[in-house]
């Protein structure tokens, strides 16, 4: 009989990527050894539950092996949260840690989860929690809105990076770098492409200087799209490919994300049955095949739906219009409502598909269910989009839906 999934062991080399990463403290030129790691989480969780007897967690060399060789999967909360403090990651996940259905039967008296308040441990918790509510801002509120908050954080943290100590400072960097990458999309969604390559440059320059592959994959991937929008699909293509580098060392759902853009990519310099094979790859980590992905981390939004909506634009991108169209029918309802600009991005594709099938008339229809939701997410560069749609059926203007639709655009200008 074969084994159950949760029983199979399969090394972490996430985990083990991540240590090897780390210079030794005692060795120049050299990575951390196990027995360095193990130290220096032991250090952490006497700083994390200062005041605290933390004896009973500290761990060995051994320990540490069998974490790398993936015997051991979900340790204690307190060694968790030592284990991304040294580690300089915000999840467990980051980690390739997870539980096999089951909880932790040891903690840490208290709130092991919540750091020492008053610590720059508890610093960085909050502004990891604040990272997330922004995320969640730009969908209820907008881009607009959203970027205000991650401008600020993003001023507080550079503040903190001078002062911070050098034991914790991995871990603000790689925070750093996620809020600049934040602040990139934001400004992507604001249709400002200067303010939004300057922000995915920080966010990779940051991520340098950590060695965090999550992190630099993710920002190169933002670049990608950020290059194909503007018009450069030999230097998106190039970018793609640049964050695929770090699949192996990546999550499922960020892996399906990047396998997407590079599609994407793919058919935007011609190459289309390559594009729609790695869609069909993608398919494999979609985020709603790895349920349990919490909102909001990078790749949570990369669903079935979402990649068969890029589907959908390679068709388009292939001038397969009408297939493009059914696929994307199929698609739409598949898109969580809470993810508007996702939706309202899915209904633009299939109006741009009923042009390019010399369907004017649904091509506006559609173009103006998409306008008052790209409005309400706050999206510049969907609202001149679909504008710039617009233009393209305008000669049609003696159809009622057409009509209606460049009625209502002129308000929107």
């Amino acid at each position: 009989m074969p084994r159950h999934p949760d029983a199979m062991i399969t090394p972490n080399t996430v985990l083990s990527g991540a240590r090897q990463r780390l210079p030794s403290p005692k060795r120049s030129g050299q990575s951390m050894s196990r027995s360095e790691l193990a130290d220096a989480i032991n250090a952490a969780l006497d700083r994390i539950y200062l005041g605290r007897d933390v004896t009973a967690h500290y761990v060995d060399f051994r320990w540490v092996g069998k974490l790398e060789r993936g015997e051991h999967r979900w340790p204690s909360a307190a060694r968790r949260a030592a284990l991304r403090q040294v580690l300089g990651t915000a999840t467990d996940t980051d980690l390739d840690l997870y539980s096999p259905r089951r909880t932790d039967s040891k903690q840490v008296a208290g709130n092991p989860s919540h750091p020492q308040p008053g610590s720059w441990d508890e610093t960085i918790y909050l502004l990891r929690g604040q990272w997330h509510l922004l995320v969640q801002n730009d969908k209820i509120l907008g881009p607009e809105y959203a970027l205000v908050g991650v401008t600020s954080q993003l001023t507080v943290i550079g503040g903190f990076l001078r002062d911070v100590p050098q034991a914790l400072r991995p871990a603000l960097v790689r925070l750093a770098a996620q809020y600049a990458e934040s602040a990139a999309w934001l400004n992507q969604s604001l249709n400002d492409y200067s303010a939004g390559h300057h922000w995915t440059r920080k966010a990779l320059n940051w991520s340098d200087q950590v060695a965090d592959p999550a992190m630099t994959a993710w920002a190169t991937y933002r670049g990608s799209q950020q290059w194909l929008t503007s018009g450069d699909p030999v230097r998106a293509l190039e970018q793609a490919e640049a964050a695929l580098r770090y699949d192996q060392k990546l999550p499922g759902p960020m892996r399906a994300a990047l396998r997407v853009q590079h599609a994407h990519a793919l058919a935007a310099n011609g190459r289309h049955r390559e594009a729609l094979r790695l869609l069909d790859e993608a398919h494999r980590w979609a985020a709603d095949r790895h349920p349990g992905k919490p909102e909001g981390e990078h790749g949570s939004y990369c669903t079935s739906g979402y990649i068969e909506v890029h589907r959908g634009a390679c068709l388009q991108l292939a001038q397969r219009p009408h297939e493009a169209i059914t696929v994307l029918d199929d698609a739409l309802p598949m898109i969580p409502p809470l993810h508007r600009q996702d939706f309202a991005s899915a209904l633009l594709n299939k109006a741009t598909a009923h042009a390019a099938a010399s369907q004017p008339d649904l091509a506006a229809a559609t173009a103006h269910t998409a306008l008052p939701i790209a409005r309400r997410a706050g999206s510049r560069r969907l609202v001149q989009q679909l504008a710039q749609l617009g233009t393209a059926v305008s000669g049609h203007r003696h159809l009622p839906d057409v009509r209606a639709f460049l009625e209502d655009l002129k308000e929107t200008a």
